[in-house]
């Protein structure tokens, strides 16, 4: 408010300020009423405010216990026959929620020896772990090739074998180059897992690349998947896919192999597993080959079976180790130690001495000559293969009897080697361990010449290091739980005792480790304290802003506030009324100790509570949780919402039941579709998703029986593609075709300059929009590897682009899967650059999909295709060229179709929902969600369902009603204050607009009246002279 003008009383003598002052004070009083009423408001929303974080949290506590898993939480103990080690020495134990009380024994067969180990495997020794390995070929880990150059070193195999180690389709198999010595190099490759088959190292191409690298031995290879009566192969993703092509390798090429001593040429850049098989059982005699199929988890795998022969060949070619039928093996390398020194014979000087060289007869002079002499004597010392210290001696009695066969004996002696492990070899000793692996294995050998001659055999090194191809065997951890033997690949059990997780650390034969299993009750305990603490922290809030306090003579701010007593009524009778649908005697909280005192408040009594947990569990949990059961197995309960209304046997009647599309072709296919050819397009008419299959009855073709076909259309509907589009014009450099080292001075019919600007649109595999622009700056050095690259960028690297093969631009998803990718380009006008129509149609394009949800069966010798899911949105079309499988049609499924409590529901495959009621109307079953699992609807009456809500379940959507931020209680209510707070400001602003206006006033009226009182005084005067002077002029 201004402050009042002191304008003195100058000519009236009154104090005009002071009577301003007291005029105002009178006048804003009315404002202090809407101020104090602002306050009061403001008073309020504070408290509602902070009801509202206590509710939210009461809320979170109502939450965590009204779901059953709050209960369904269990403890783990332990206890061992071990006099040597405590239970938790042996194994770690944990729980989920899937658990059950009870007790077990775990049993270990034998020492840790029978824990779980990853396969390691190490190479031979390199002197250098960066020069170039001049080793080539291709090798397959895990189903994954790896290509090796001549150029890659230990290092750069190390890295591509770790780059296949990623993504959706990871080895599993890290490597690394293990550091000896500066001149001893090894590359281990070992699995990230444990387990006996956890991977497999295969050589793929006829150098043998992994036997140059001394990861396998020479042998030739053993059957890798032996059956009763031949060989499988490894599994495969596709059975129609080219093996080459499945594996990443492209090197391959047409090779002859062995089976049953007849020859089979197979060419794994183009044959698949299908191909395979018909070559094998059209060229081998009495040996069949076929392609089986394996589902897990909804995954397909394929396999080649060779039935008939256990005779199986590579010839060096290693294709059939490609494909996993053969594989190599590890074993273990004898280290060899070799002197430096090449003795010569004395009479020519060049011929290498070798065991049978008597001492008279080595060259030690040079000349050559020999100054042996008789009594000299060598000194061998060392260390011995098992780390003890090598002592020994050889004296030449007679230089010309004794031989070097002598001294070796002596050096195998000293070593405690085997006969025959000391050898001569082009004048130089060399000793082989004979245990083989690694070794500490080191030899001295010093001829100590008393005779003054000059014998030597230089020092003695290493000149093949000694190692164990296979580090640490891969094997599976094996006990026995409650009496049963159990292996795994992994030292974590977890799918033997449901809901209990066993880490084994180590084992000790014989003993037994004793596992109880029981509910964790404290912790349940604690999360009902929680809840009954958050409870009361709002009854206390309540009471506290509601009551008057006699001794300060003050109400609460929120005392007489309809709103504050609706929400304590809507908590305490969700406390205290009984719950709908349970038993009498387990439907209210005070049943189990839960007891409200004069306050509202809650508390627990621990005895009764523990003693009602102990004796019927259920009954506790129910009290607590909602919960839907159902009387037939052919119904199963979902969920429901908070609109779904607790009651006790809903009838579930049913008119149609959920089915799938599927439909029986009328052709008998025992014989596949015979001599001849078809193509089958299959449609799904939800996705849109499209797969073509070419279908061949021929001889070797992949449609000769109903099994063939079966793999062939599932391989077909369980590939992911990603999208591939294609320009319409090929570009040419001089007579070649462009390439992305191409530079756009160069491109054939165009007349590009420095500065050109192309343009391009399009949309990414989401759909979202591209626009960009490629500047060239020179024509002679911006290649087309640039522009492309631009595109790569623009769409975020979601596309490789490139220039194929016949010089037209093309652009594939990075990521598999259905696609929106497209794209347009646009070169400078007049310019003749042109890449054409960009399009999946072109030759060469690829429509992007995910797999389709279809499956191929047989049923007796008919074909048979079902989709995976149900109802009538879900279905499929097939069309044939020649119908050889007489299935063409478009074919639906069927939703679920009937009524819950009599009352409506919507059905979709076979989810049958309640529905919400029409207008004005109620119902009992909105929002219940029903799975009906029947295949015959019969009368149609599927039994009933009840469903309960228990008091967290009732109070976590009760709460919500209060505090929900869009339509709450509270929340409207806070709304409502905050309005009239802000109502009451815009008030309280006019009012004191209207105050500055009155006291401008009545200054003005004051300054006024002095005004016209200095006016009046001023005519007094005059009056008063004129006056006088008259008397003046009179007397």
């Amino acid at each position: 408010m201004l402050g009042t003008s002191s304008i003195g009383g100058l000519i009236s003598g009154l104090n005009t300020t002071d009577l301003i002052s007291q005029l105002m004070a009178v006048s804003a009083r009315r404002v202090e009423v809407v101020i104090n009423n602002q306050n009061d408001h403001s008073d309020k929303l504070a408290a509602f405010q902070s009801l509202n974080t206590s509710l939210s949290d009461f809320k979170a506590a109502a939450e965590a216990l009204k779901d059953s898993d709050a209960f369904n939480v269990f403890k783990g103990n332990t206890t061992t026959t071990s006099t040597n080690f405590n239970a938790d020495d042996f194994l770690t134990l944990s729980t989920t929620t899937d658990a059950s009380p009870g007790s077990h024994t775990i049993e270990f067969l034998s020492d840790t020896d029978d824990i779980a180990k990853a396969r390691q495997l190490s190479s031979m020794s390199f002197v250098s772990k960066t020069t170039q390995s001049g080793l080539s070929g291709d090798f397959v880990i895990n189903g994954t090739g790896i290509s090796i150059t001549s150029t890659d070193s230990l290092t750069d195999i190390a890295s591509k074998i770790n780059n296949a180690n990623s993504g959706t389709n990871a080895t599993g198999v890290t490597a690394s180059v293990l550091t000896v010595s500066s001149t001893d190099h090894r590359l281990i490759i070992k699995s990230d897992d444990t387990g006996a088959d956890t991977f497999s190292l295969l050589d793929a191409s006829s150098t043998n690349i992994l036997q140059s690298l001394g990861l396998t031995t020479s042998a030739d290879p053993s059957i890798k998947n032996a059956t009763s009566d031949g060989a499988q192969s490894d599994e495969f993703s596709n059975s129609e896919t080219a093996v080459g092509s499945l594996l990443g390798l492209s090197s391959f090429t047409q090779k002859t192999v062995t089976i049953a001593g007849e020859s089979v040429d197979i060419n794994l850049a183009n044959d698949s597993l299908t191909d395979i098989a018909n070559n094998i059982t059209t060229n081998v005699t009495g040996v069949s080959a076929s392609v089986l199929s394996t589902t897990t988890d909804g995954v397909t795998k394929y396999r080649l079976d060779i039935s008939g022969t256990t005779s199986i060949l590579d010839n060096d070619t290693n294709v059939l180790e490609a494909l996993g039928v053969l594989e190599g093996s590890q074993g273990s390398i004898a280290e060899v130690q070799t002197s430096s020194k090449e003795n010569t014979l004395a009479s020519d000087g060049t011929t290498p001495i070798d065991a049978t060289t008597k001492f008279e007869a080595i060259n030690t002079t040079g000349a050559p000559g020999n100054d042996v002499s008789n009594g000299d004597t060598i000194t061998i010392s060392g260390t011995k293969h098992d780390g003890t210290d090598a002592t020994g001696s050889y004296t030449i009695t007679n230089k010309s009897i004794d031989t070097i066969q002598g001294l070796l004996t002596a050096i195998e002696t000293a070593f405690g080697l085997s006969a025959g492990s000391a050898t001569m070899s082009g004048g130089k000793i060399v000793v082989t361990n004979s245990t083989a692996g690694d070794s500490p294995l080191s030899i001295s050998i010093s001829t100590n010449n008393e005779g003054s001659g000059t014998l030597d055999f230089g020092t003695v090194s290493a000149t093949t290091e000694g190692y164990e191809m296979e580090m640490e065997e891969g094997q599976d951890a094996s006990v026995k739980i409650d009496g049963v033997i159990v292996s795994r690949n992994t030292n974590i059990i977890d799918d033997v005792i449901s809901g209990v997780t066993i880490d084994l650390k180590k084992m000790e034969a014989g003993t037994v480790v004793n596992l109880t299993v029981s509910r964790d009750t404290d912790s349940i305990k604690s999360s009902v304290s929680d809840f009954i603490s958050a409870y009361n922290t709002i009854i206390e809030s309540i009471n506290g802003e509601s009551q008057f306090d006699e001794e300060t003579e003050t109400a609460g701010a929120l005392s007489g506030e309809s709103t504050l007593s609706t929400i304590k009524s809507i908590l305490q009778s969700t406390i205290t009324n009984t719950i709908s649908g349970l038993p009498s005697g387990s439907n209210a909280l005070s049943l189990i100790g839960i007891n409200s005192d004069k306050n509202g408040k809650l508390s627990l009594n621990d005895s009764v509570f523990q003693s009602k947990i102990n004796t019927d569990f259920n009954a506790v949990r129910r009290m607590f949780i909602a919960e839907g059961t159902t009387t037939s197995s052919e119904v199963t309960y979902i969920s429901h919402t908070n609109e779904t209304v607790a009651g006790k046997d809903y009838a579930v009647n049913i008119t149609a039941v959920g089915t799938q599309a599927t439909v029986t072709g009328t052709e008998v296919l025992n014989s596949g579709i015979g001599a001849t050819t078809d193509t089958i397009t299959i449609k799904d008419t939800a996705t849109n998703r499209i797969a073509t299959i070419d279908l061949n009855g021929n001889p070797g073709g992949n449609a000769t029986s109903l099994t063939d076909i079966v793999n062939t259309i599932n391989s077909e509907l369980a590939i992911e593609r990603a999208q591939v589009i294609v320009g319409s014009v090929s570009n040419s450099e001089g007579a070649s075709f462009i390439t992305g080292s191409t530079t756009f001075s160069s491109i054939n019919g165009t007349t590009l300059a420095d500065k050109d600007v192309i343009s391009f649109t399009g949309t990414s595999q989401t759909g979202g929009a591209i626009s960009n622009t490629f500047t060239i700056t020179n024509t002679t050095t911006n290649t087309i590897q640039d522009l492309l690259s631009s595109i790569e960028s623009a769409y975020s690297n979601t596309v490789s682009a490139t220039i194929n093969s016949s010089g037209e631009i093309e652009l594939r998803d990075v990521a598999a899967g259905d696609s929106q990718l497209s794209f347009t380009i646009s070169g400078p006008s007049g310019s003749g650059l042109d890449f054409g129509t960009v399009s999946e149609t072109n030759a060469g394009g690829v429509t992007g999909r995910h797999a389709m949800e279809l499956t191929a069966s047989a049923s007796g010798n008919n074909f048979v295709l079902t989709h995976n899911n149900y109802g009538s949105a879900l279905g499929f079309e097939i069309t044939e060229l020649t119908d050889t499988l007489g299935a063409e049609g478009i074919q639906a499924g069927v939703d679920v179709a009937g009524t819950i409590n009599g009352e409506n529901a919507t059905g979709v495959g076979q989810i049958l929902t309640g529905d919400a009621p029409a207008t004005d109307l109620t119902t009992s079953i909105e929002g219940l969600v029903l799975r009906i699992t029947s295949t015959d609807k019969g009368d149609g009456d599927k039994g009933t369902v009840t469903l309960t809500k228990g008091v967290a379940e009732q109070m976590f959507y009760n709460i919500d009603s209060i505090v929900n931020s869009i339509d709450g209680l509270l929340t409207v209510r806070m709304d409502g204050l905050q309005d009239s707070i802000d109502n009451l400001q815009g008030t309280i602003d006019d009012m004191e607009d209207r105050l500055t206006t009155e006291q401008s006033n009545l200054e003005y009226k004051f300054v006024q009246l002095e005004l016209n009182l200095a006016r009046l005084q001023s005519v007094s005067s005059f009056l008063s002279q004129q006056l006088g002077s008259l008397s003046k002029l009179t007397g």
